[in-house]
């Protein structure tokens, strides 16, 4: 039998490659079209891990968050002695058998700045009648940045400086301001998280019960 000649050399027969696809190829389209076959890049992969370590650290600290003690009305309130804004040492226990309102807060918490002149009023309003206020500040640094801040209000009542937030951890503090009523017992009466209008009647009235209260 006679096989005629491609004019460019090749037979005319086609090539058996030439009817059928090469195993490779075959493999490699049907793994294109497996149903769940997917590719993950690099950058998915960085992200992966990226969210698994926010979650771990998420956990760690809600688990932290648990082990800590947070104060509420009822509890007896911790002890502290902190360096009052240029003077001595001051400590909770100076103020036994009087009603303390232990007040925590920072120059760059908004709600704190707007709040403290309103505690000011408060604190001129009842004062005569036996409230004593302590304001904790947890602003870092020596204390020039508390000072200038209080001489811009006009502020009267002390200062104490908690630059660590050791004081503020003791009580369990994760929201500025806050603010706790210790009774002349020593015990937490009242408790506030965020801020609040304490001149209006119905707060001052529940400072002035706590006051009242022998």
């Amino acid at each position: 039998m006679t096989i005629m000649k491609h004019p460019k050399g090749h037979n005319s027969m086609p090539p058996e490659t030439n009817q059928q696809e090469q195993p490779e190829a075959v493999e490699k389209r049907e793994e294109e079209f497996l149903p769940g076959k997917v590719s993950v890049t690099g950058k998915e992969i960085t992200f992966l891990v990226l969210i698994i370590i926010f979650v771990s650290l998420l956990v760690v600290l809600i688990l932290a968050r648990d082990k800590t003690t947070i104060i509420t009305v009822g509890d007896r309130a911790p002890e502290f002695q902190l360096p009052a804004l240029g003077g001595s040492p001051v400590s909770l226990s100076d103020y036994r058998g009087k009603v303390v309102m232990v007040h925590f807060w920072a120059t760059w918490c908004p709600p704190c700045v707007e709040e403290l002149p309103v505690l000011e009023s408060l604190y001129q309003t009842l004062k005569s009648e036996g409230l004593e206020i302590l304001a904790i500040s947890i602003d870092k640094g020596e204390g020039s940045i508390v000072s200038t801040f209080m001489k811009r209000y006009g502020l009267t009542f002390p200062v104490l400086l908690d630059p660590e937030a050791s004081v503020s951890s003791s009580y369990g503090t994760f929201k500025l301001p806050e603010t706790y009523i210790v009774d002349r017992q020593g015990v937490v009466a009242y408790k506030a998280i965020g801020s609040r209008e304490w001149t209006v009647p119905v707060n001052v009235n529940i400072v002035r019960n706590i006051i009242d209260k022998r």
